[in-house]
């Protein structure tokens, strides 16, 4: 074992087998949980384990029924949601800086595999979408460096999991392993160094794609021509006519993106229940505000994003990002003049789309739950 690695592993082991023991036995009383393919696990590592992610079950799952002491690489950008952060932080996870260029972070799980340990990572990125989504280069970055083969993991049932064990219902939940893939190759003819990390990404995620139970894919129902709006109405009382109130409705600019900004409503929720911070007036959508407040909290989130500039860019992409983030920007400017003239505002982000083989548009004008715990 080298003699420079920041981490060494195994380690809490006493901590972590009384841990896996303890969930081992509630799973089993408050889920229904089946296990696939368990003569794929193999016996040693180097090994990067990967799976879908729209919950939190999954990570328990795969740090319980596993054969080892896993090393979840978690995010290092923002706290961990503090109804489990506190579980995570006594397992102990590897943080790392979701969309940082710097890979000298990516240190501790390149130690982990170098010493043959077996690390853990969900390529997606995080919970941002209900569907599956395109995977991270970091993945195959990872096990290029590494030289560590890949096992892919689907699983079922996890919407609504944590919900439903609450409420005692025990949910029916599958983990299906599938074969280890040999570590990703970036000397691929015809392909840029970056191309071919994407392609090995592209390769994990689709492998992971095929485990995951066709019932679960079928509950996603694919949106189709998704589109956002945004407007901004403001209300002022009238002085010509006692009691009566003069609303008059906003151009903005980006409208667009303003509106998928608010569609996405775990961004937010990021800031105020991961963070912490007082974004709740841009939660209430749909409901007359002081403009004041409003443009106070848009003050909380443009000072949040200034901090955290890979935040919006690496969930959507820089050009969306940055769309995103103008129409913020530009919505401030709107608020904090509608504020200088004592106005209320009401902010309706409007999101239109199809579910797929239908062709009724659907029209939500309250941001939904992106996932469910």
């Amino acid at each position: 074992m080298a003699d420079d690695v920041r981490i060494k592993y195994p380690r809490r082991v006493v901590l972590r087998f009384f841990m896996r023991l303890v969930g081992r036995v509630l799973v089993s009383l408050l889920t229904r949980t089946t296990v696939i393919g368990r003569e794929n696990f193999p016996r040693s590592g180097p090994l990067i384990v990967v799976g879908n992610h729209v919950a939190i079950v999954e990570v328990m799952l795969m740090v319980l029924y596993t054969p080892w002491q896993i090393e979840v690489v978690g995010t290092g950008d923002i706290p961990i949601d503090p109804r489990f952060g506190w579980l995570a932080r006594l397992w102990g996870f590897l943080p790392v800086r979701r969309g940082s260029v710097d890979r000298e972070e990516m240190r501790l799980p390149v130690d982990v595999l170098k010493q043959n340990g077996i690390v853990g990572i969900f390529p997606e990125g995080g919970i941002w979408e209900n569907s599956l989504r395109k995977a991270r280069t970091g993945v195959a970055w990872l096990s290029y460096h590494a030289n560590a083969p890949v096992l892919p993991i689907g699983f079922g049932g996890m919407r609504g999991a944590l919900r439903q064990v609450l409420q005692l219902k025990r949910p029916r939940l599958i983990m299906n392993v599938g074969q280890v893939m040999p570590p990703v190759n970036v000397r691929v003819e015809g392909l840029s160094r970056k191309e071919a990390l994407e392609q090995g990404a592209n390769a994990i995620m689709a492998r992971v794609s095929e485990l995951i139970p066709p019932e679960e894919k079928r509950s996603w129902a694919a949106i189709e021509d998704e589109r956002f709006d945004f407007k901004l109405v403001l209300q002022r009382p009238s002085i010509s006519t006692n009691g009566a109130v003069e609303e008059n409705e906003l151009t903005v600019q980006e409208a667009a993106a303003l509106g998928k900004f608010f569609h996405r409503p775990v961004i937010l929720d990021v800031m105020a229940r991961n963070m912490r911070l007082p974004v709740r007036p841009l939660q209430q959508v749909g409901i007359e505000h002081d403009a004041q407040r409003i443009a106070e909290a848009i003050e909380v989130a443009i000072k949040f994003l200034d901090d955290n500039p890979q935040f919006l860019s690496y969930r959507f992409g820089y050009d969306e990002a940055g769309r995103m983030r103008a129409g913020v920007e530009e919505l401030r400017a709107l608020v904090k003049e509608a504020a200088k003239n004592g106005d209320w505002v009401t902010l309706k982000p409007i999101r239109r789309y199809r579910r797929a083989g239908s062709d009724r548009e659907i029209v939500e004008v309250v941001p939904g739950v992106m996932h469910e715990m």
